[in-house]
């Protein structure tokens, strides 16, 4: 209730012309008309059919479905309440095999009410599918290291396969994911069945990619407007240190998007390098920005600015809560690698790209589980305490 609530209520709705919002929206409706993955700014401002992979793939396909069956503008935003309502059960069950049913109760429970979730599941944006996608491929992770053999190894190849489709840092998170599985008796293979799998489900949107655009593209093509706005003076010095700049991007759109976002990439890298005594400093504000120490009331587009402060507010309570629920599982012998993947997942991609809070999506999820664990002993602590008096 409290998701729906937010999604037709609270979140501000039309969106912008430019933002992302309106990008997945126009491009859902265009795949549901069956023109397919094509650039909407170029169709609807010039009449021209340009084959697109900006964006990773998975998240406008889940609107195009929906927009299939007659849904259209704010209500696609429905799929926030479905990936959002997944993710919670994902992370009670998390929190269940990591610890206890009570934690998993208590992870679900916050996963629930945390504003910072709500806001991303009501905006019509990837971190909601891409976060109840990693809650279920950390569990499965779980799954194969305590047990190493091909059924799961394929379970977690293809959610990770499926959550890089989402959004493109899942090819960070997958190494992670195969470091504890590797020292495992029989790790290597199981590894190796993992990557197999994971390259399965890339396999057709890469080669769909090379076909149009005659060069490779594993995920999206952004990846080079997204170095371009993030090295250019704007982005490393002055106030707007360490986040992405649109006015460094010069992309026209109307040739091959890969040729022309791959040089712009080239132009970003080539000013990195040379800036080269700033990018300690530019790093550390992207990694600031990102974690919410550097500009934490910053608010994403889809949300509200209040109800963003409100999960700031309830992020500063939570971040000592889970720094203790680590120290507890590690006290405990739970491994926590698979858990943690996604706390360096977001620091690589701030480090990589540029800093916002919302990269932090997945983490956040992590930060829920370990501050389960921490309130549950907490209150058992109490609850000693009291019966002992």
């Amino acid at each position: 209730m409290i998701r729906a609530v937010q999604t037709f209520a609270v979140a501000p709705w039309p969106p912008g012309l430019f933002n992302d919002e309106a990008y997945y929206a126009t491009l859902a409706k265009l795949i549901a008309g069956g023109h397919g993955f094509i650039r909407p700014a170029e169709f609807y401002g010039a009449h021209l059919s340009l084959p697109t992979a900006e964006r990773a793939p998975l998240f406008t396909l889940a609107l195009a479905g929906l927009a299939k069956l007659g849904v259209t503008g704010g209500d696609l935003r429905v799929l926030g309440l479905l990936t959002g309502g997944g993710t919670v059960i994902a992370l009670g069950l998390l929190g269940r095999r990591l610890a206890t049913p009570r934690v998993g109760l208590i992870a679900a429970g916050l996963a629930a009410v945390y504003p910072t979730l709500i806001a991303a599941d009501g905006a019509l944006m990837t971190e909601s599918l891409y976060g109840l996608l990693v809650g279920f491929t950390l569990l499965a992770a779980y799954r194969l290291v305590e047990a190493p053999g091909l059924g799961w190894a394929g379970v977690v190849g293809l959610l990770t396969g499926v959550a890089t489709l989402a959004r493109g840092e899942g090819l960070l998170l997958l190494p992670l994911l195969l470091v504890p599985l590797i020292r495992r008796p029989g790790g290597l293979r199981a590894a190796g069945a993992v990557i197999v799998a994971f390259a399965v489900v890339l396999a057709p949107w890469t080669v769909r990619n090379y076909v149009v655009f005659e060069r490779v593209v594993l995920v999206a093509t952004e990846g080079g407007e997204t170095l371009a706005g993030a090295n250019c003076d704007q982005a490393y010095y002055g106030k707007r240190t360490g986040t992405w700049i649109f006015e460094c991007v010069d992309f026209s759109g109307r040739g091959n998007e890969a040729a022309e976002l791959d040089a712009e990439g080239k132009k970003g890298l080539r000013y990195a390098r040379h800036h080269l005594a700033r990018a300690p400093v530019v790093a550390a504000v992207r990694v600031a920005r990102s974690w919410g120490a550097w500009a934490p009331f910053a608010t994403p587009e889809g949300r509200r600015t209040w109800v963003m402060n409100l999960g700031v507010v309830v992020y500063l309570f939570l971040v000592p809560l889970a720094v203790y629920g680590f120290v507890l599982l590690r006290r405990r012998r739970v491994a926590t690698w698979i858990l943690c993947a996604p706390l360096v997942t977001v620091t690589l991609t701030a480090l990589l790209t540029y800093g916002s809070i919302r990269f932090r999506h997945s983490a956040e999820l992590t930060l829920v589980v370990l501050a389960a664990v921490a309130l549950d002993t907490l209150l058992r602590d109490r609850r000693t305490r009291s019966d002992a008096a």
